[in-house]
């Protein structure tokens, strides 16, 4: 992370998802006395390579504005790939910690979304892979849009 507040925040783990190959039906703990991860991680390779660039990489909308320069600066798309799930674990705690309430889930094993409303989930691989894929839209506008999507949902 790239402030002091950032860094004293500890690290959560995923939770575990249905593993890809079967299905294991056991009662749900409704005593679960943890709340859901909102900060996982999973994008120090980005930080560093903003960082190896003389530039800070707050986990704001600035952050993802940053992300969008560097995308649109770079002309091979193909030498970001690595970063693409970087971008989209920082999307999600980007959401996680500017949207009340929202919170990493895994459905499939390996594969978060983050929760931002009872009815909305963001795929923020997708999202990722999609923004390097094409310019619009940007990681500034999907985040709007989610914001739009929170504000109008009870």
């Amino acid at each position: 992370m790239s402030d002091a507040q950032d860094s004293a925040e500890p690290l959560q783990m995923l939770p575990p998802g249905m593993p890809r190959r079967y299905a294991e039906y056991r009662p749900v703990d409704r005593h679960q006395s943890s709340p859901p991860p909102t900060n996982v991680g999973g994008y120090d390779e980005l930080i560093a390579h903003f960082t190896s660039n003389g530039m800070q990489l707050p986990r704001s909308v600035d952050g993802l504005a940053a992300i969008d320069d560097l995308i649109d600066s770079t002309n091979h798309k193909a030498t970001l790939s690595a970063f693409v799930r970087p971008i989209g674990m920082f999307y999600g705690d980007v959401l996680t910690h500017t949207v009340p309430g929202a919170h990493w889930e895994v459905i499939q094993e390996d594969y978060p979304l983050v929760r931002v409303t009872s009815k909305t989930a963001v795929d923020v691989v997708r999202v990722a892979i999609r923004r390097l894929e094409a310019p619009d839209p940007t990681l500034v506008q999907n985040y709007s849009h989610v914001m739009e999507r929170v504000r109008h949902e009870p």
